[in-house]
This record gives structure tokens, sequence and C-alpha cells, in this order.
């Protein structure tokens, strides 16, 4: 997600709104769409089956029931309220985030026959 302020554009995670810092690890998405690694924890922890249509704000992909998505159940005031995001997606940010040398994150989902 983006804003403008006075200083530029500022760049937040959808799903928490925390500003990026250039130390926080952050994963950009479609349209400028961005989670954090935060709010990745928490996806992986609250991803539950879809009880009705939604689409990823990453991807931008829409899921049908009963798809694994996640949103945040109480999203902060700075963050999108309709972010949500889809299993694949959260398996691709899981995998990249463990690839990454400058971010301390051991991979938290086990590789499936979709992702290795």
């Amino acid at each position: 997600m983006q804003r403008t302020e006075p200083d530029g554009i500022v760049i937040s995670c959808d799903f928490t709104g925390i500003d990026w810092d250039e130390h926080i690890p952050m994963i950009e998405g479609h349209r400028g769409s961005v989670i954090c690694l935060g709010a990745l924890e928490l996806a992986i922890d609250g991803a539950a089956e879809a009880t009705e249509a939604v689409e990823c704000t990453m991807c931008r992909r829409k899921k049908q029931p009963p798809e694994k998505t996640w949103r945040h159940p109480n999203p902060p005031e700075n963050a999108d309220p309709h972010a949500a995001i889809c299993w694949d997606c959260i398996q691709q940010a899981d995998r990249s985030f463990a690839r990454d040398p400058d971010t301390d994150w051991d991979r938290r989902i086990p590789p499936d026959e979709n992702w290795s």
C-alpha cells in the first residue's frame, strides 16, 4: 500500500499499516500491495478455509471456498480493512523470506507438491 506524504511516497503493509523503514522485511505483490514479516506470521497462524469468495490483495486472484485465506481479525487503523491474502501467496512469502539472506526467517510451511 502506498500513500503520499509531504516528504514523498510512503510504503506500508496492507495488513498491519506498518510503514517500511528499509529495515522491516516486506514483500510487494501486484499493484503495490505489500505484506510485512509480522503480518505473514499472523497469516500463517490464522489462515482458514474461506466461507465466501475472496480477492487476494497480493496476487489479485479470486479465491473460492474452501480455499485458505487470511484477513487481519482487527485491522489496525492504518491498514486496509479489506486486505486478504491467499494460501498460495502466504506460501510464496514464507519461502521468499526464508531465502532472503538479510531476513532472519526459517520457513514455517513445509514444502508440498505446489511449493518446493
